[in-house]
């Protein structure tokens, strides 16, 4: 790793080195002085005793000796210094310490997509063709929402469906399965029969809202004459475009009508143009008319082309964890000094 630099993601342990070294300083002076003290202590009259005939010459010279040997030795023996560079390893590996090489490129950019899908029941007509075939509204958005999460590895994205109801499906994820898996089992009706627009421009809004510095972009798929709902779609937009979020609309279907075009006894409207260009504008999104399968794929990619995530990504640094260095060493050395001891081996 070249032009490394050292760190410490924990640096206020390194704080406990100054009372941990104070505090053996101290335990080893007090146990030098308890060890020049044990002759000048003896007892010649007490029992069990071997009384040396220059037992007092020793006492004097123990008494005259005794501090600055205290003071002056202490530091000499092994055993501080094995023990003071042993908790110093360890303390050493409490702080975290790690090399910060060279920055990482930047990661792509990222990007929040919340798709609104319409599933009212005017999502059956079969007014658009594949291979040939007629298709319905459904199957068609269903099948281009599915390749189009494949090419966008890494993206996060999320779900919500809605007609009279609106519906969190799946939230913010980048799991492509998850995404593939629930958009196969989006089906019309599953949220009621008629649209409410205005009501799912408002649950994406307050979803967005727990999504902290997160830019989301909204792509409304609708193929919505009259709408129902709570609030208007106008004024949902309005507190969408608050937060300073786009709404890019796909008008889903024919804009020409049809009295030919019935399901289930119903008569179904075209798409309303206007309201969906109205919501866009009032966001600062666009609205998109798409009239086949390749009009859809463009718009799909013209509208990621223009939005990009611009939460503030923090750079990336290579980086090599070295605490577990000092953490074998710190216990390498007590292990050993234990051996030691064991085998009856120490050190003045």
């Amino acid at each position: 790793m070249n032009n490394a630099e050292l760190q410490f993601l924990s640096p206020n342990w390194l704080w406990l080195l100054l009372p941990l070294w104070s505090y053996l300083i101290w335990w080893f002076k007090t146990q030098t002085k308890q060890s020049s003290h044990s002759i000048a202590e003896a007892d010649p009259a007490a029992g069990n005793h071997f009384y040396h005939p220059f037992a007092d010459k020793l006492c004097q010279l123990s008494e005259q000796t005794n501090q600055p040997f205290a003071s002056r030795h202490f530091w000499k023996k092994p055993p501080f210094w094995w023990y003071g560079l042993a908790l110093s390893f360890l303390v050493a590996a409490l702080s975290q310490p790690i090399l910060i090489g060279e920055r990482l490129p930047d990661p792509p950019p990222e990007r929040d997509i919340v798709f609104l899908v319409d599933t009212s029941i005017s999502m059956q007509l079969k007014d658009y063709s594949l291979a040939g075939k007629p298709i319905k509204r459904m199957d068609l958005l269903r099948n281009l929402l599915d390749d189009f999460t494949l090419k966008m590895a890494g993206e996060h994205i999320s779900i919500i469906i809605f007609a009279e109801e609106p519906y969190l499906l799946v939230p913010l994820s980048n799991d492509q399965y998850l995404i593939r898996r629930m958009l196969s089992r989006i089906t019309t009706t599953l949220a009621g029969r008629f649209t409410a627009v205005g009501d799912a421009l408002l649950l994406a809004l307050n979803e967005a809202k727990k999504q902290k510095n997160r830019h989301q972009t909204f792509i409304l798929f609708t193929d919505a004459d009259k709408t129902l709902g709570k609030v208007t779609p106008l004024a949902a937009a309005k507190l969408v475009a608050e937060s300073d979020i786009p709404i890019f609309t796909i008008a889903i279907g024919s804009s020409q009508k049809d009295q030919d075009r019935q399901i289930q006894g119903g008569l179904y409207q075209p798409v309303d143009l206007d309201l969906l260009k109205s919501i866009a504008d009032i966001s600062g999104g666009k609205s998109y008319q798409v009239n086949d399968t390749n009009a859809m794929q463009k718009a799909l990619t013209s509208i990621l082309e223009q939005r990009q995530n611009l939460a503030q990504t923090l750079p990336l640094y290579e980086k090599e964890f070295l605490y577990h260095y000092p953490l074998i060493t710190g216990l390498l050395l007590l292990l050993f000094w234990q051996i030691l001891r064991l085998l009856g081996i120490r050190y003045a």
